[in-house]
This record gives C-alpha cells, sequence and structure tokens, in this order.
C-alpha cells in the first residue's frame, strides 16, 4: 500500500482544518489512515475523492486521528483553582449559575470532574452549569452516555467519590448517576467555526487543556481571543501543562496557583481570585452521600498533603523519584524539586529526572531552569518526547516560532503526539 502522497494530502487537509501536522505526529496520522482505509473499503488512490465527498468520513478521519488521552481530575491544581472561583462567586452573590465552559471535552472525563468538584464543594443543581465541547461526533457520544472503566480512574482516592457519582455496571464499568447529568450539556463543535462563545452568556471558567498545542497558529489565536470574550473579567482559563499563550497581550495574568497552569482573565476592576491550596480537592475519604441527596460532608474532603504523600511513600531510591512525580501532581513543586535533586545525586543520568525537573520549573514559572532540564533530558535520551513537546511550547511561549517548530518537527519524526 503506497502511502507517500496520500500522508502529504492528508497533511494538508489537517492543517486547513486548523489542526498543526506535526504536533500530532506522523505516525498517528499514518496510523488513521490505514484504519479509515480498510473501514471505508477504499484504496489510497480512491480514498481521497470519497474524503472530498463524504463529511462523515471526513468527521470519522479526525476522530481517528484525534486519539483521546483523559482520565478524571487530571492536572488536579486546575480543579482547585476552578473551585476557589466558584467560591468567589458565591460570595460576590452574583445572579444566575457558575458557567463553565470545556474545550475539547474528549469522552467527558474532563466535564464530569468539573461536575464533581463543584459538587463537592457543596454546590447543588442550577448552581452551576457545564457546557462541553468536541468536534468528535464519537466523543460526545460516550460522554453523554457517561460509562467509563478503570483507565479512567487513575488517581488514588478515586473509589471514594466515584461511590458516591457513579452507578456500578459490573465488569469494571460505572455509569454517571442520573442525577448529575442535567448539570452539563454536551455538544459537536469545531472551534474554528462559529457555534460556541457567541450566544451572548459569559461564562466565569474554561477549560480548555491540552487543546491548543494541536492548533495551528491562527486558530490559536482565534481560540484565545474568543476565550477572553467569554469569559467575564477576572474569569478563570485553565490550559494544559503544554500550552502556552504569551498571557499579557491577549488580556490574561497568570494564576498565582501553583501546578494549575491557569490564567485570569484581565480588566482593570476584575475581582481576585480566591487563593487555592494544593490538591485539595480530589477525595480520598469515603462518605454516604449520593449525587441525588443525603448528607454532604461540611466541606470539601481533603486529599493528602505533601507530607502524608513523603511519609507513605520509601524514600529509596526508586520510591523517592515516585513520591516526587505524587507531589508535583498534587502541586508541592518545592518538595518535588527537593526530592528530585536529591534522586539526581544517585542518578545523574537519567532522562526522567531531568524531565521532571523540568516539568516542575515550568510549572513554577522558572522557564530557564526548566529550558536547561528539559535539554539535559534530551542529551541522554535524544528522542524523549515528553521533553521535546515541552521545549516546543516553552519556545512558543517566548515567541521564538522557529525553535518551537524545530522541536515539534523533531517530536513528530520520532512518532509523539
Amino acid at each position: 500500500m503506497r502511502l507517500n502522497g496520500e500522508i502529504g494530502g492528508l497533511w494538508h487537509w489537517l492543517a486547513a482544518a486548523g489542526f498543526e501536522p506535526c504536533a500530532l505526529g506522523e505516525a498517528a496520522v499514518v496510523s488513521a489512515l490505514k484504519r479509515r482505509l480498510a473501514a471505508a473499503g477504499c484504496t489510497a488512490a480512491t480514498y481521497p475523492a470519497r474524503l472530498a465527498a463524504d463529511a462523515d468520513e471526513r468527521a470519522r478521519l479526525l476522530e481517528a486521528v484525534l486519539v483521546p488521552e483523559t482520565w478524571f481530575f487530571r492536572e488536579a491544581p486546575g480543579f482547585d483553582a476552578l473551585v476557589a472561583a466558584a467560591a468567589q462567586h458565591r460570595l460576590e452573590r452574583r445572579t444566575g449559575p457558575f458557567r463553565v465552559l470545556s474545550l475539547g471535552c474528549s469522552t467527558g472525563e474532563e466535564p464530569w470532574s468539573i461536575v464533581i468538584a463543584l459538587r463537592e464543594a457543596g454546590m447543588e443543581n442550577g448552581d452551576f452549569r457545564v457546557e462541553a465541547l468536541d468536534i468528535s461526533a464519537r466523543a460526545i457520544e460516550a460522554a453523554r452516555a457517561g460509562i467509563y472503566g478503570g483507565r479512567s480512574f487513575r488517581r488514588p482516592g478515586d473509589g471514594a467519590w466515584r461511590s458516591r457519582y457513579f452507578d456500578e455496571l459490573g465488569d469494571g464499568r460505572y455509569r454517571v448517576k442520573d442525577a448529575l447529568r442535567g448539570d452539563v450539556e454536551f455538544r459537536v463543535v469545531h472551534l474554528g467555526e462559529a457555534g460556541w462563545g457567541d450566544g451572548g452568556r459569559r461564562c466565569q471558567a474554561v477549560f480548555c487543556r491540552n487543546v491548543l498545542i494541536y492548533l495551528k497558529a491562527d486558530l490559536r489565536a482565534r481560540v484565545i481571543a474568543r476565550c477572553h470574550e467569554v469569559l467575564d473579567p477576572g474569569g478563570l482559563l485553565v490550559l494544559g501543562h503544554a500550552d502556552g499563550i504569551g498571557g499579557f497581550e491577549w488580556g490574561f495574568r497568570r494564576h498565582g496557583a501553583a501546578g494549575a497552569f491557569s490564567w485570569i482573565r484581565q480588566d482593570v476592576t476584575g475581582a481576585k481570585i480566591l487563593p487555592t491550596s494544593p490538591s485539595r480537592l480530589v477525595p480520598v475519604e469515603a462518605a454516604k452521600c449520593g449525587a441525588g441527596g443525603g448528607s454532604r460532608p461540611a466541606g470539601p474532603v481533603l486529599s493528602l498533603g505533601a507530607e502524608e504523600i513523603a511519609c507513605a511513600v520509601p524514600l529509596a531510591d526508586g520510591g523517592r523519584l515516585s513520591t516526587a512525580r505524587a507531589l508535583a501532581d498534587g502541586g508541592d513543586y518545592t518538595a518535588a524539586e527537593r526530592l528530585c535533586l536529591g534522586y539526581l545525586a544517585s542518578h545523574p543520568d537519567d532522562p526522567e529526572v531531568h524531565a521532571l525537573l523540568g516539568i516542575v520549573m515550568s510549572a513554577a514559572n522558572r522557564e530557564d531552569d526548566a529550558l536547561k532540564y528539559f535539554r539535559q533530558a534530551l542529551y541522554l535520551a535524544p528522542s524523549h518526547s515528553e521533553s521535546l513537546l515541552h521545549l516546543a511550547a516553552l519556545y512558543e511561549r517566548r515567541g521564538d516560532g522557529e525553535r518551537a517548530r524545530h522541536f515539534r518537527n523533531r517530536s513528530a519524526a520520532e512518532g509523539g503526539s
């Protein structure tokens, strides 16, 4: 099967649709094209005509290329920032519900995490509203169904809140309780088209995580501008760890919480977002309250803090690095850096610890240190995909488009996504 010409045409088609092909990765695109050729019963020669004439096939190809990778409460500090913003909204007694927009919601783990976070914070039906958008009709269908298996539950303590918000179906599957379903509206939307953020309804928070990195520069700029328009002054924009927007020129300032990867819509009279504590949200204690009623804990159920995690995991070399990852996931970057440096003293040639230190430095706004550690990771492992993508994002944030493209191209050449 000869695909060289078809890959070039598909590359062009993805770019025309607003995606950055290099960020998607050539390996992922080739694999998706092969799967669609087989499913559509086409040859490499006949598929372009089918693609041009069949909108459903174009959608299926995009779905095949954009393989989702998501789970509940991924990058948990962003949800802490969300709860703080919701508390500010209630404190100021603003009229109307607290509105949240989830862009690129994939199969629904993010918007359902938003719902659970706000429910855990004491909000009820009518107090908030979540609108969740994705380009994939199949992903939206899965999100509406709300049925999830073990890979969607990856954080320690997931079982405690899962029993409150999900019905167990057996065979390791769980279904979102009916009482939550009115909290989210799911829609199929291409972010490059009209149909989102233009209804005159302002939002207090927007989640757009790990989406911008896959978009071409012009579409990325339009999405950021639309997020600014739809947000209230002082509203919260939550991005992914690899997304960079430059901030100030777009009318945003950084949120102060470490690890939240979040920004605040600038306004001269804008409200200040309440400070957050790292990773206080994700519940780890059991409580007897169903999603539809019953007693509720007096406040948020606290997750393990830095001291508890450090004590719970042995600090032998392997345990030290895993503990550092847990601390970084929880937003305690000072403790994570300390443990990483201790590990580095005995494992100076381990690219994973250099990459983890790069992530820690980036989240703590120490970009020069982040660049140093990511470069060292690549020196030790030239195809280290995570470091390549982070370097691309860091240079893009600094306005160095040439270097950003260089590292994106290297990531694509290595088959990274």
